[in-house]
């Protein structure tokens, strides 16, 4: 797309409006494809600035454009979660309309009154903003977006928007272009300059309209639908009020070697994610229905946010952290550094306990192979030494608990064979013998793509469903490319656990020869990033 920077010449809009850049090729798609785009946008519009987190749709009304006759009208209700953040003209929901010039005759087609909230309420304010769309009565393929902030004067405008009484963006005569209308004469100067910040963002209006109305005409599709199992404003809003809690405490004084605002930022993400999810599971009251074990907690960050918000609950990693003594001390003592072994390697078979009650162990023998300082030696631990060291964790937790495994490796696969409800961030691809794997996509995943991940996020759901889980998936809304959730609540044989279906899924997913081993090996090693 080639843009001419068009400020000194007339506004096809009127008196009032600057053309800062119009395409100067005729555009391929079509007016449908640029009203849907832009629709979408308009709901979207963290699409056109990242320190936009959402916009909040209050009031919506479509018209006919030719006969002006409404058609429907839509309205919600939206509070400013937090009485700290900025606001500005919070109640002003009148529709603000925009002067153009009568040579287009343009009328409304949608007018809507939107709340745009920031990703930091606190640092940018949150506003009000109308937006048209508007049709010509003379030109039928002419369409118009018009966005108009609920302020008074540039000084009101937060970063997020340009600081400007209106922006338009037309389609007309094949043609795209961006104009907009100052809050003064005066402010129109700074639209001569190139370089000034309020037209580089004319600029990029334009390329965006461009890339995403060309987008919609091509058909293009979203790989990855988010918010499917807990609504976005919900998990936004709790997001935003744990980032102002702890973010600062935590990016401060991190201990770790890795980049803190990344693994910050997401275990707060996760955080918010999971008390809405129990929120929505348990009620309001969920911390006195349940507790949580994090399985390969790392650093830690993901149970001191939920501990430090009443919720009970350990987190369980096979080495201890850097970060773990940042934390309270009511903190350090429920983060536990032990080896994690599933009880069903260890337990005999439940139709063998049938017979003989007495038997707590399955009398099997783990051979490991340790570096001696004469010569390599073996040391052999039986499944009853397993059972009773306190080095060693069997994933047996009271019935109230929900196992979380955030990016927890090897352990990804054993998850949703524990017996107790999950949530699951599939990391690294392992089997059950903690052996590195990699595992096929299925067809109706292909157009996520054809990656390791890919197949470890359809392992982890094949495995749940065949064991009796109803799975869902949620695409957590988290810095992370592996970003998958995997989120099991429902399973009607929990009371009959482990089930036959379950020695059977480890026997044919290669068995668990070499876990054990694997397990204490990895209390040895480096500890991962994160």
């Amino acid at each position: 797309m080639s843009a001419k920077y068009s400020v000194n010449e007339p506004s096809v809009l009127g008196a009032d409006w600057y053309c800062m850049y119009r395409t100067e090729e005729r555009v391929e798609f079509e007016k449908k494809h640029f009203e849907m785009a832009m629709m979408n946008v308009v709901r979207h519009p963290n699409i056109n600035s990242t320190v936009i987190l959402r916009a909040d749709m209050l009031k919506e009304w479509e018209y006919d454009a030719e006969t002006g006759a409404q058609l429907s009208f839509k309205e919600e209700k939206h509070t400013v979660a937090d009485s700290e953040a900025q606001v500005v003209n919070e109640d002003d929901l009148q529709v603000r309309g925009i002067e153009t010039s009568l040579d287009l005759q343009l009328a409304q087609k949608t007018a809507m009154v939107r709340r745009i909230i920031p990703r930091n309420p606190y640092k940018d304010a949150i506003i009000n903003q109308t937006c048209l769309l508007l049709n010509s009565r003379t030109f039928t393929d002419t369409s118009l977006i018009t966005y108009t902030p609920h302020l008074q004067e540039k000084d009101q405008c937060p970063f997020y928007i340009p600081h400007v009484k209106a922006v338009g963006i037309l389609l007309h005569e094949q043609r795209l272009s961006v104009h907009y209308v100052p809050f003064t004469p005066q402010d129109a100067q700074e639209f001569q300059d190139e370089g000034e910040r309020v037209v580089r963002t004319a600029r990029r209006l334009l390329q965006t309209a461009n890339k995403h109305s060309t987008g919609v005409k091509a058909g293009y599709e979203k790989k990855v639908t988010h918010d499917v199992v807990v609504d976005k404003v919900l998990f936004q809003d709790r997001y935003i009020a744990l980032k102002k809690k702890y973010s600062k405490f935590l990016v401060d004084n991190w201990a770790e070697s890795t980049d803190p605002k990344k693994h910050v930022f997401e275990d707060i993400a996760i955080a918010a994610f999971l008390i809405e999810l129990w929120i929505k599971l348990y009620g309001p009251l969920f911390a006195t229905k349940m507790q949580f074990r994090d399985l390969g907690c790392g650093n830690g960050v993901l149970c001191y946010l939920l501990l430090q918000e009443g919720i009970s609950g350990v987190g369980i990693d096979a080495r201890q952290r850097k970060s773990w003594k940042i934390y309270p001390k009511e903190v350090q003592k429920k983060l536990q550094e032990q080896v994690i072994i599933p009880s069903i390697l260890l337990r005999p078979h439940p139709e063998i306990k049938k017979r003989a009650p007495e038997l707590y162990h399955n009398g099997r023998y783990f051979p490991i192979k340790i570096q001696d300082k004469i010569a390599p030696a073996t040391v052999v631990y039986s499944s009853e030494d397993l059972l009773k060291s306190s080095s060693v964790n069997v994933t047996e937790f009271p019935r109230d608990t929900f196992i979380i495994g955030n990016h927890s490796d090897e352990l990804t696969c054993w998850i949703p064979l524990l017996g107790y409800p999950f949530v699951v961030i599939p990391c690294c691809s392992h089997g059950f013998s903690g052996q590195r794997a990699r595992y096929g996509v299925k067809k109706s995943s292909m157009k996520s793509g054809n990656s390791t991940y890919a197949g470890l996020v359809d392992r982890v759901e094949a495995l749940a469903a065949r064991v009796g889980w109803d799975v869902e998936r949620e695409m957590l809304r988290i810095p992370s490319t592996r970003n998958a959730a995997i989120v099991g609540t429902k399973n009607s044989h929990l009371d009959q656990w482990p089930t036959q279906e379950v020695y059977d899924t480890i026997l044919e997913g290669g068995g668990a020869d070499g876990w054990v081993e694997n397990t204490m090996a990895l209390a040895k090693k480096t500890p991962r990033g994160h």
